[in-house]
């Protein structure tokens, strides 16, 4: 039997395998995957074809033990793959559980104090935004974790988000819905809601800060100014003692109130630090306005690996209104939500049903708040919810082991009590199942990445302060060692400027790169051919009564709209992928020309891949890309509007706006008008239009491009600047030994004191 070994550290994001005892430095599992996620391991990605199979292959036996060591949550991760996976061997598992992860964040904030009580310059250097590394702990420390609810047509959205507050604050009328973007901050040492409105510049208050009910927010979303709502107060049930929550109501696909509402709905889909919440109406699954939206979650499912797939969460709402006694089950509906869903690709989705006005009125009348006589109507029917297993919908929903466990546990514990018989009902209705399955992402992504983006900062500093103080010890009183690093030095200083041409070379490449102006003229050509098409069956229909007439070009206007929006999708989708797919290339050109040049310059017990400059131009992959062509993001809780086209890989590329198109024709009664002539009326217009947008489309997508490059050309005069100045400083540092070895006897005692620090961190995150 094989015996194969990983251990798994979120917070460093570190793997380690050991195939008999032995730790895989190199090859396929070694080094290459060290710093993944192991989600990320779990799925395929280039030239891999997923952890189990790739260790399934890379062990000569026909049984494994794998033992893994980390957190369960990630354990389960692993079982779930391996139970999925059909192959040639017969797998073992174990599991050792690494030491409770609840005290990190104090932790940290004690080391974090105690270097910045040493006021030291490598850790107070500013940098271009005005940061120091303190700054940028703080400000991922305290950073939002994003919830989005997005809903089709009468899903129970507002109802949903208001038994997550357990009290009616959203009013859920559709024409409300239509209003604002709500987001709510939760805090839960408020024991009320407060609220801001602005306008849709994000920056005019339209009412101050005040204390809000459900009749103030009635109020602001019939206020036509009013387009942001920025809400305080508690989201009681998801717990926010690891990470700061923020719940966002977004507009539905259907119900935006601008075109910038759309563009927002599918930024939030193309974001990566947060959960989604689609919500689905059980009594009317598939709706056309939802289709482009499910396309856009489709693609980052699939983009994304595992983590991508767990941040869709899809919530199937008014499940009570099934008619059991005639055939509509919940298992039907949710086997009609799977086919539905893979329709567009969308395989093994989280599906939770719900019955969100159910949970509401409970938690309601368990704050003791009054009901409507229609609401006590509806409470009435909470026994159904205990007595009718029809109605466990958490026993239907797509879970965890690890939520499942948690909420079975809690039902045995309101079972055995008589007086908690509206919680059994409550975990029912479906929503703690949404609550606990939002608290494990949080647990199992968002919190390690929390930590780890705080504290990157300053163990890189602290990697590579480490680093050059062993440097400079190794060489400091040892004359031959000192001798032949110089040589090396000289070296590679020659190696440097003689490998300039591959600088250029890469420019070149980077600079010839555009998009095909055949793809605008073959989507121009398109166009004019569906719209001829769309026309023809109006050929003849010279003389139509005014009434029927007026049905016909109001049906056609609509089907303008609809393939306006699917145009619009279609070609969006076309050029994203394009620019997608020639920026994936001119990533692997540019890892491989880092690679290079960085492995061409050996300079003994100094590793360039440890200094922490350098991390500005490693592009690990095509988001980070895209992280430095932003200008407009937010992470704690200071206020930035939202800037919807310029967030995801390449933006939601502005299309045309709706045009609204009138036509008059002077008719009396008893005279026919002529639909042809206004349908090409119309038509003609509308082509026009089309057509100009399209090439406006293509402009906005080359300047894109052009931006894209930039970011490219930067960082390559980044790279060449920063080896050229740390090969001058490594020259004059090390001109004369007693200098050197003078500098290293003074800061002993200082990088002893470093490297008790680094120590102290990586033992706080060490599993």
């Amino acid at each position: 039997m094989t015996e194969f070994y990983i251990g798994y550290n979120p917070y460093l994001v570190e793997c380690v395998f050991k195939k008999n005892g032995n730790e895989l430095r190199e090859g396929k599992i070694g080094s290459k995957r060290k710093n993944h996620r192991l989600q990320a391991l779990l799925g395929e990605l280039s030239n891999w074809k997923g952890l189990i199979e790739e260790i399934d292959n890379s062990c000569d036996d026909d049984k494994v033990r794998v033992t893994f060591r980390g957190r369960k949550i990630d354990f389960d991760d692993l079982k779930y793959a391996l139970n999925l996976y059909k192959g040639k061997n017969k797998f073992e598992l174990q599991f050792e559980e690494a030491k409770n992860d609840s005290g990190i964040s104090k932790e940290l904030d004690e080391i974090m104090f105690d270097i910045k009580e040493k006021k030291i310059p490598e850790f107070t250097t500013k940098n271009d935004k005005g940061k120091d590394i303190f700054d940028s702990y703080s400000e991922a420390k305290n950073g939002l974790f994003e919830v989005s609810v997005i809903a089709t047509m009468s899903s129970g959205k507002s109802t949903l988000i208001n038994s997550l507050l357990n009290m009616e604050l959203l009013p859920s009328e559709n024409k409300a819905c239509t209003a604002t973007i709500c987001k709510i901050l939760d805090n839960d040492t408020m024991d009320h809601y407060e609220a801001t409105c602005y306008a849709d510049d994000g920056i005019t208050e339209i009412y101050p800060r005040q204390t809000i009910t459900l009749e103030n927010m009635k109020e602001f979303n019939s206020n036509d100014k009013v387009t942001y709502i920025d809400i305080e107060g508690s989201v009681p049930a998801i717990p926010s003692d690891k990470i700061r929550l923020c719940l966002r109501d977004t507009p539905g696909p259907n119900n935006s109130r601008d075109e910038n509402h759309s563009r927002l709905t599918n930024n939030i889909i193309k974001g990566t630090n947060s959960v989604v919440l689609y919500v689905m109406n059980a009594t009317q699954i598939a709706i056309k306005d939802d289709e482009q939206l499910l396309r856009t979650i489709s693609n980052e499912m699939r983009q994304g690996g595992k983590q991508s797939r767990d941040r869709f969460i899809f919530v199937i709402n008014k499940c009570d209104a099934l008619d059991e006694e005639r055939g509509e089950t919940v298992d039907k509906l949710l086997q009609n939500v799977r086919e539905y869903l893979n329709e567009f690709d969308i395989t093994e989705p989280t599906l939770i049903p719900t019955s969100a006005r159910m949970a509401l009125l409970i938690r309601k009348n368990m704050r003791g708040e009054g009901l409507s006589r229609n609401e006590r109507n509806t409470l009435n029917d909470i026994n159904d919810f205990i007595e009718v297993k029809e109605l466990h919908y958490e026993e239907f929903a797509t879970l965890t082991p690890t939520v499942k466990e948690k909420l079975q546990n809690k039902i045995r514990e309101y079972g055995c009590d008589e007086d908690k018989r509206e919680l059994e009902a409550l975990i029912h209705t479906g929503i703690p199942a949404v609550e606990a399955t939002i608290a494990e992402y949080i647990d199992k992504y968002a919190y390690p990445m929390k930590v780890k983006d705080a504290i990157k900062d300053i163990v890189k500093r602290l990697d590579e302060i480490n680093m050059k103080a062993a440097f400079e010890k190794s060489i400091a009183t040892d004359v031959e060692k000192l001798l032949k690093v110089r040589e090396q030095i000289k070296i590679a200083k020659e190696k440097n400027n003689q490998g300039k041409y591959l600088y250029d070379e890469y420019k070149y490449k980077i600079n010839s790169f555009k998009l095909n102006s055949d793809t605008e003229t073959e989507a121009q050509y398109n166009v004019e051919r569906e719209l001829n098409q769309m026309v023809r069956p109006y050929d003849g229909k010279s003389k139509i009564d005014k009434r029927d007439a007026d049905y016909m070009i109001s049906e056609f206007e609509y089907r303008l709209e609809d393939y306006q929006r699917d145009c619009e999708c279609r070609l969006n989708r076309e050029i994203e992928n394009k620019i997608f797919g020639e920026c994936k290339k001119l990533l692997d050109d540019y890892t491989n020309m880092v690679k290079s040049i960085i492995d061409n310059i050996k300079i003994e017990n100094f590793d360039f891949n440890r200094i922490r400059a350098f991390d500005a131009i490693k592009i690990s992959n095509l988001y980070d890309i895209q992280c430095r062509n932003e200008h407009t993001r937010y992470r704690s809780e200071t206020r930035v509007k939202d800037n919807p086209e310029r967030k995801g890989f390449t933006g939601f590329f502005k299309f045309w706006k709706k045009k609204q198109i009138s036509y008059t024709v002077a008719v009396e009664d008893g005279i026919d008008v002529d639909v042809r002539g206004v349908i090409v009326n119309i038509m003609s217009s509308f082509s026009s239009s089309i057509k100009r947008n399209i090439s406006d489309m293509f402009k906005q997508a080359n300047e894109q491009v052009e931006e894209y490059k930039a970011v490219f050309n930067e960082n390559i005069d980044i790279l060449n600047t920063e080896i050229t100045n740390i090969l001058e400083k490594l020259d004059s540092d090390t001109k004369e030994s007693s200098v050197l070895e003078k500098r290293v006897k003074e800061n002993q005692a200082l990088a002893n004191w470093f490297n008790e620090k680094d120590k102290a961190i990586r033992q706080v995150l060490e599993f």
